[in-house]
């Protein structure tokens, strides 16, 4: 009769225990933190960021060059004293001051401005390609500590689980409805739980202090536990994707800047077949003559007109040559980065397509059957038809989908991110399929 009770007491301990242990498994993935805002790191790191600061300085230094290539050449100032002076008619010549000023050939200084220009626009398009990289960067480093942050808790929380099961197997054990089997068991998981803790923090250190270089912090600042970001629905029609991406990406905005670029320079080299004027004045310093004329001594004036003469044609056709196979190289370029843009909006579509229907299978399969194989083992272990080591497994497979799923929804995340940048614009889940 006494052992009946103590065996009574022994179930309904177990009951509360294992209700309580499931009743956590159940909240895991309801718990978030309160930490930063994703927005909120994206603007910070793009007002912090060295190397964003650093591109726009080039831009803008790059501007300041256009009018340095429109401007005219310096005039030229040259003195010239003679030795032995040269007499003329009206005395001796002295000294001789000359000042001359190049004009190149019609067009050639405002396509020297236009190349200008275009090559601030190239790195226009490359500050723009820069802070998209940071954009992506910072999101797929708040995504890999979000998902570090989610395993961290499910681990914890599965550990709980763990310490709360020992205690079941010891109290069983204490009844004689166990064997001591049972609570070693549980301690190995305990350890080998443990463990993984320790490797999953140190991951998200490293992700940390990536995260903390791109927003120009300390590398140990601590931003606190990441908040989950809420899962975009994603019914973006792949036409759509592909056009805005030919649209809108930097890299092939920068190459059409380089190829308008390299256009203008072809323009140019053609323009060097013609001659550039050379306007001069020369100033005669006089000195009195020997002889009684009208006008002995004055200073004398002369305006010449010079041209340089493209002769050596060779030179030139190389020249036109170069800017023509440059050109054409740049458009090679531009065409494979359309390819490639293609494949990577064309791969990322399906990527996340396949992430987003094995979340749903997670969400709506996988994690309620594994959640009813650990209620079955529960009651198995209750009823003493299964052993320890069943619910230990169907314990430990739960909480392995519930992380699996957190990881799809992080690489979802990432790819997502990454089509984004691809395509240039933000996804935010409004947008019907075309």
């Amino acid at each position: 009769m006494i052992r009946r009770k103590i065996h009574l007491v022994g179930w309904i301990w177990t009951l509360a225990v294992l209700g309580l242990a499931s009743g956590n498994l159940m909240a895991v993935s309801e718990e978030a933190g309160a930490g930063p805002d994703l927005a909120d790191l994206i603007q910070e790191a793009l007002d912090q960021n060295p190397r964003l600061r650093a591109a726009e300085i080039e831009w803008r230094a790059a501007q300041e060059k256009i009018p340095q290539a429109k401007a005219l050449p310096d005039p030229m100032l040259s003195f010239g004293h003679f030795f032995r002076s040269i007499e003329t008619r009206l005395g001796p010549q002295r000294n001789k001051l000359s000042l001359s000023q190049k004009f190149p050939f019609f067009g050639k200084l405002s396509l020297r401005g236009r190349i200008a220009a275009e090559q601030a626009s190239v790195l226009e398009s490359q500050l723009a390609q820069i802070r998209q990289d940071v954009t992506l960067q910072v999101k797929e480093a708040f995504y890999s500590l979000n998902w570090f942050d989610e395993a961290i808790r499910v681990a914890e929380s599965e550990k709980a689980v763990l310490e709360r099961l020992a205690e079941v197997a010891r109290n069983r054990y204490e009844t004689g409805s166990a064997a001591q089997q049972d609570a070693l068991k549980a301690q190995l998981e305990i350890t080998r739980l443990t463990d993984r803790i320790l490797t999953l923090r140190q991951g998200r250190r490293a992700s940390l202090s990536q995260l903390n270089a791109l927003l120009s912090r300390p590398a140990a600042s601590d931003l606190g536990e990441v908040r989950a970001v809420p899962s975009v629905p994603f019914e973006i029609g792949l036409e759509r994707l592909q056009a805005w991406a030919a649209d809108a990406r930097p890299e092939l905005s920068k190459l059409n800047r380089v190829i308008q670029s390299q256009s203008l320079r072809l323009d140019l080299a053609k323009k060097n077949y013609w001659p550039d004027l050379n306007v001069m004045v020369d100033y005669f310093e006089i000195g009195s003559g020997t002889a009684t004329v009208p006008e002995s001594g004055r200073n004398a004036w002369m305006a010449s007109i010079g041209i340089n003469i493209p002769l050596w044609r060779g030179k030139l056709r190389a020249a036109e040559a170069e800017a023509a196979m440059r050109l054409e190289a740049s458009e090679d370029v531009l065409t494979d980065l359309k390819n490639d843009t293609a494949a990577r909006v064309h791969e990322l579509y399906f990527e996340i397509k396949t992430y987003q229907e094995q979340s749903r299978l997670y969400e709506l399969t996988l994690i309620p059957q594994a959640e009813q194989a650990l209620k079955a083992s529960e009651i198995g272990y209750i009823a003493g038809k299964t052993g320890f080591l069943s619910i230990l497994d169907a314990e430990r497979m739960l909480l392995q989908l519930r992380t699996a799923l957190a990881r799809l929804q992080a690489d979802k995340a990432k790819s997502l991110a990454r089509l984004e940048r691809i395509i240039g614009r933000e996804i935010n889940g409004e947008e019907e399929g075309s």
